[in-house]
């Protein structure tokens, strides 16, 4: 396999990607697990992502410029208001998976969430076969909840490490 030549950016400093990073995220997150989901409304929330220094915002995986990940920072993913910071929408897109990006794109947000002050990050996993996934990359569960009818799996990590 060879390695990608890929770039990680701020969405704040590529913000002409959103229309294909809404899309991207449809395909992969919205329709199947978020009742109401269109690409429109993923452009206006990801329109909301477009800062560099504070919450929420967006970091993109760039291959021979074209986006082929993303992972946001937010406030809040929906449940649990008493967490913060949130790991949301790792998505990278299939061609590109089993490559390293998501696992790139999970220690960027790391780093910007120890940059922010932050001790701890949390997510929660829709799919049930990924908390294995984030268990490698030492994450904890800490628990299950429910998101739009849907258990998911809620885990944090440590940023300080």
């Amino acid at each position: 396999m060879t390695k990608l030549n890929l770039k990680i950016k701020l969405l704040a400093d590529c913000s002409q990607h959103i229309p294909t990073l809404a899309q991207l995220w449809f395909n992969e997150i919205g329709r199947e697990w978020i009742p109401h989901a269109s690409v429109a409304r993923a452009e206006r929330t990801y329109r909301e992502h477009t800062n560099s220094e504070e919450l929420p915002l967006t970091f993109v995986a760039i291959h021979e410029d074209k986006p082929v990940g993303m992972v946001s920072l937010r406030d809040n993913d929906g449940i649990r208001e008493d967490l913060t910071p949130w790991l949301g929408s790792l998505i990278v897109h299939p061609d590109y998976r089993r490559q390293g990006i998501g696992e790139k794109l999970v220690e960027i947000a790391k780093s910007s969430a120890k940059i922010m002050g932050y001790q701890r990050l949390y997510l929660f996993a829709l799919d049930p076969s990924i908390p294995d996934w984030y268990e490698k990359l030492g994450w904890k569960y800490i628990g299950t909840d429910d998101f739009y009818q849907h258990t998911v799996t809620v885990m944090e990590i440590a940023v300080n490490r």
